[in-house]
Order: C-alpha cells, then sequence, then structure tokens
C-alpha cells in the first residue's frame, strides 16, 4: 500500500524514494533516518488535526528532527479504505 501510494503521489518521481523498515521507537526512527539521508523534509500525518495538540512521536519529530517537518491532517477513510470527501 506504501509504495502504491507513494507511486500515486509522485507518479515518475516515486522511483527515488527509499522504503525502509526500522525496529526502534516511531519518532526516534524518523528522527535518525532524516540525519542519517540528509533529508530535506519530513512529512506526517497529524490525525488529530493541526488544530489539536499532535500526538507524541510528531511532537518528539518537530523538536529533533534536522530539517522542516510538515505535519499534515489524516485523510478521512471509510470502513472499506476509502478516501471520503
Amino acid at each position: 500500500m506504501l509504495r502504491e501510494a507513494v507511486s500515486d503521489a509522485l507518479g515518475d518521481a516515486a522511483g527515488r524514494v527509499e522504503h525502509r523498515v526500522v525496529a526502534d521507537l516511531p519518532g526516534r526512527a524518523l528522527v535518525h533516518a532524516a540525519q542519517t539521508t540528509n533529508a530535506q523534509l519530513v512529512v506526517l500525518a497529524a490525525r488529530q488535526g493541526i488544530a489539536r495538540v499532535l500526538g507524541t512521536v510528531s511532537q518528539y519529530v518537530l523538536r529533533n528532527a534536522p530539517c522542516p517537518v510538515l505535519t499534515v491532517p489524516e485523510a478521512d477513510v471509510d470502513s472499506r479504505g476509502l478516501e471520503t470527501a
């Protein structure tokens, strides 16, 4: 599903995206990946939305990432996994 979402979002540029699986605390793993890959941007889904308090992982990444962090509201998804309007 991740590869498909990246392909849908980036089209031909999706081939330049590196996929990784890491066993660590989520915030620490994201920050470490950003540091070791010289990331230019970290994008996080904010489950509660920007108007509410962000979760602990988002807060950790915002405070510790070596690059800008973009938080976006999580898409509304129905029980079949389809986005709703």
